[in-house]
């Protein structure tokens, strides 16, 4: 950063404001509808799934939501990926901590105790039987260019190599160009397939409570004999 921090503030928030409102405008809409199904999910667990325990984290997903449609409206690419990945985290998270109040008590008062994905994966896959069935065929039918988004966006976070550490020098470098940010808009949509998958395969059991849009994804996706596998009752 340059030694006059007043004129790389100026430099900064006059790219900012040089993007345009209507490429920020766009980018919020693009994530808007990119994120419809995600969202329903999260308002459908609030309704009918949450125990009173963690539900901070259903409402903190959908925070992450809108932080990723703030940081691209004004081209900071990399605290969206940040916000991306904290999307999954807090998803995930909650399907382990709203039936284990005493670890999300303990958790709060010591930041101790956190789950990781692949935590939280294997307590779905040993309490849910057909989970594994399930998401193995969501993976085959996905639509996401990342079969995996979490791992992306944790290279991202992590930074330890040369893809993926900052290269930044004056402020007005952060706002990034616009291929970057559609790139993460691409993202977005991989993390909420990804997500909303992880979702149905647990909850795929009480299909005539979910959400229209969670049903008609499915069916979009699934042919006949995939669904009869999925669900061994197989709704019509």
């Amino acid at each position: 950063m340059a030694s006059d921090v007043g004129d790389n503030v100026k430099a900064l928030v006059e790219v900012v404001s040089c993007r345009g409102l209507d490429v920020g405008v766009d980018l919020c809409r693009r994530i808007q509808t990119d994120t419809e199904i995600f969202l329903d999910w999260l308002n459908h667990l609030r309704r009918s799934e949450a125990t009173g325990v963690a539900d901070a984290l259903l409402d903190g997903a959908q925070g992450a939501i809108v932080e990723t449609a703030g940081c691209l409206a004004l081209g900071l690419v990399r605290p969206a990926l940040s916000s991306l990945r904290s999307e999954i985290d807090m998803a995930l998270g909650w399907l382990y901590f709203k039936d284990h109040k005493v670890e999300w008590d303990r958790l709060r008062d010591t930041g101790r105790g956190f789950q990781t994905k692949a935590q939280v994966l294997k307590y779905v896959e040993d309490h849910w039987p057909m989970f594994k069935t399930r998401f193995k065929l969501l993976e085959q039918q996905k639509n996401r260019g990342e079969h995996d988004p979490y791992r992306l966006l944790s290279a991202h976070i992590h930074g330890q190599t040369d893809f993926t550490t900052p290269s930044v020098g004056p402020l007005a470098e952060l706002v990034a160009e616009a291929r970057l940010c559609n790139e993460c808009v691409t993202l977005q949509r991989d993390v909420t397939e990804y997500v909303c998958d992880v979702l149905l395969a647990v909850y795929g059991d009480r299909w005539a409570s979910l959400p229209d849009t969670v049903r008609a994804g499915f069916e979009s996706r699934l042919d006949a004999g995939q669904r009869r596998a999925f669900f061994p009752g197989n709704p019509s």
